[in-house]
């Protein structure tokens, strides 16, 4: 279904997506499930692992999601909303885009990206990345293999058999924040823009979506119809995406066919959002405002 998503999207262009101007004027309101707001500052990715069945949040302390002092932590959440330890794994600089595989839970941590055994509730590998100037989102395939997004540049790394690298380097995925792949043949890029300034994160050119092969990477296709300071993305029970806008905490879907809606508006501040497919919830960290908010899809 995933793969039929991107396929559609590829070979359409996305022409039958409506303009900025109509996906604007759309919008409901979301049916909260619950929020969730204790020992939770400044979230920035939430993810649950039906395996473990647990919710897990990176919580970015003070809010500087370029902090180098280790002053942040994780959050470890049961389904219906109880805290299980607020501060499950802590000495961390500023974590984000959680990513389940197996028993492993990983996520950039600004210049690295830590891998934590869930079972254990420990960190069990870092991966430092000299190069890196503002690690993001990440994500994996059906094979294990993770991909690690840099939005203050344009390259996309792979950790492959323990082994992290260069996957891809081109300006195309210039500006990659939140990463989404079918598992098997592509890899979707929330692109948040380039010519960051760094100290407000204010764009010259907004970002849009970049879709790469992932048999053949440097096969790339942009789509320029959903633009803007794009974060988080997920993928529910149906094959619609849901995708975040930071900057202006807009809420998009993207169907099958390539037609974009926006959905709601929840703040700035709404960041690496997912779908617990199993609980039919849209997870939503709302880094200004202090809290998950779990939204009924």
């Amino acid at each position: 279904m995933r793969y039929i998503l991107l396929a559609a999207l590829i070979a359409s262009g996305c022409s039958s997506m409506k303009s900025k101007k109509e996906k604007q004027q759309e919008s409901i309101k979301p049916e909260v499930a619950m929020e969730i707001t204790e020992g939770i500052l400044h979230p920035e990715s939430v993810i649950y692992s039906a395996k473990h069945q647990m919710i897990f949040a990176s919580n970015i302390t003070n809010g500087n999601p370029l902090e180098k002092k280790a002053v942040s932590y994780l959050s470890k959440i049961s389904p219906d909303g109880k805290v299980i330890k607020s501060k499950w794994i802590t000495g961390l600089y500023a974590p984000k885009g959680l990513t389940v595989v197996g028993d492993d839970l990983y996520f950039t941590d600004v210049t690295r990206v830590v891998k934590v055994n869930i079972t254990k509730g420990k960190i069990i590998k870092t991966y430092p990345v000299k190069a890196a100037k503002f690690l993001n989102d990440t994500t994996v395939d059906a094979e294990g293999n993770v991909y690690i997004s840099d939005m203050f540049s344009d390259v996309i790394y792979k950790i492959n058999k323990d082994k992290l690298s260069v996957w891809i380097k081109d300006a195309k995925v210039a500006g990659s924040n939140g990463l989404f792949t079918d598992g098997k043949e592509h890899l979707l890029a929330m692109k948040w823009g380039t010519d960051v300034d760094e100290k407000t994160f204010i764009t010259k050119t907004p970002g849009d979506v970049a879709i790469v092969s992932l048999k053949k990477p440097t096969e790339i296709t942009v789509v320029k119809e959903l633009q803007g300071n794009l974060d988080g993305v997920g993928v529910d029970n149906k094959g619609t995406l849901w995708i975040s806008d930071w900057m202006s905490g807009d809420v998009y879907t993207m169907t099958k066919q390539g037609e974009v809606k926006k959905m709601f508006n929840l703040g700035q501040g709404t960041a690496d959002i997912s779908v617990a497919k199993e609980l039919n919830l849209l997870l939503v960290p709302q880094m200004y405002q202090n809290k998950l908010i779990l939204i009924k899809l």
